[in-house]
C-alpha cells in the first residue's frame, strides 16, 4: 500500500493529513491560531492534490481510486475533525460544545457520502456549503477576536458550528470547481492566515 504514496497527487494529500493532525494538535494545546493555520495550509494541499491529479497523463485506475477515498478522508481530517476539536477544546469540552461538534461532524461525513456518489452537477457546481468554508470562518471570528476581543466567541463558535450543520446539508448550489474557486480558497486562507500570524506574535 506504501506505493500508492509515490503518486505526487496522492503524497500532497499526506502532506495534508499532516498539517491537519498537527493543527488537531495545536488545539488541543491551547494554540487555536495556529492551529487554524496549519488547517488552512491543509485545504491549499487539498486543491492542489485534484490540480496534480489531474495533470498526471499515465496515473492508473487505480491509483486515482485510492487517491480519492484518500483525499475523501483526508477532507474530513481538516474540514471537520478539526473544527471540532476547536470547538470542543475552545468550550472547556462542554455538553454544548459536544453537541455542536456532533452536528459538524454528521453533517460533514453525511454531506462528503453524498459528494462521492452524485459528484458535481454538470454545470461544476455540487450541493450545499463545501466544508472549507468552515476554516474561513474560524479565521474570520479568531482573527477578529485578537483585535477587537469578542465576548462569548465560544458560544459564537457553537453557534457557527450548528449554523454551519445545516448549511452543509442545503440543497443550494455553490461553485465545487474551477480557476476561480481555488483563487478564492488560496486569497482567503493566505489572508486569514496573516491575520492569524500577525495577531498571535505581535509585541
Amino acid at each position: 500500500m506504501i506505493r500508492y504514496l509515490y503518486d505526487p497527487a496522492n503524497a500532497i494529500t499526506a502532506l495534508g493529513l499532516v498539517l491537519s493532525t498537527t493543527a488537531i494538535y495545536l488545539a488541543l494545546v491551547g494554540c487555536y491560531e495556529i492551529g487554524i493555520c496549519f488547517a488552512l495550509w491543509a485545504l491549499l494541499a487539498d486543491d492542489l492534490d485534484g490540480m496534480i491529479a489531474k495533470s498526471l497523463p499515465n496515473r492508473s485506475a487505480v491509483t486515482a481510486q485510492i487517491g480519492a477515498a484518500f483525499d475523501g478522508f483526508a477532507d474530513l481530517v481538516y474540514a471537520a475533525v478539526f473544527p471540532a476539536v476547536v470547538i470542543l477544546s475552545f468550550n472547556a469540552f462542554s455538553a454544548l460544545a459536544f453537541l455542536a461538534a456532533v452536528c459538524l461532524m454528521l453533517s460533514a461525513a453525511l454531506r462528503l457520502s453524498y459528494f462521492s456518489v452524485f459528484r458535481l452537477d454538470v454545470d461544476g457546481y455540487g450541493r450545499g456549503l463545501p466544508l472549507n468554508n468552515d476554516l474561513f470562518v474560524l479565521a474570520i471570528l479568531f482573527a477578529a477576536n485578537r483585535y477587537l476581543v469578542i465576548g462569548r466567541l465560544g458560544g459564537i463558535v457553537i453557534g457557527a458550528a450548528f449554523l454551519l450543520s445545516i448549511l452543509h446539508l442545503s440543497s443550494f448550489k455553490f461553485p465545487g470547481t474551477g480557476t476561480a474557486l481555488r483563487l478564492a480558497n488560496l486569497t482567503l486562507s493566505t489572508a486569514g492566515s496573516i491575520a492569524l500570524l500577525a495577531g498571535e506574535f505581535a509585541p
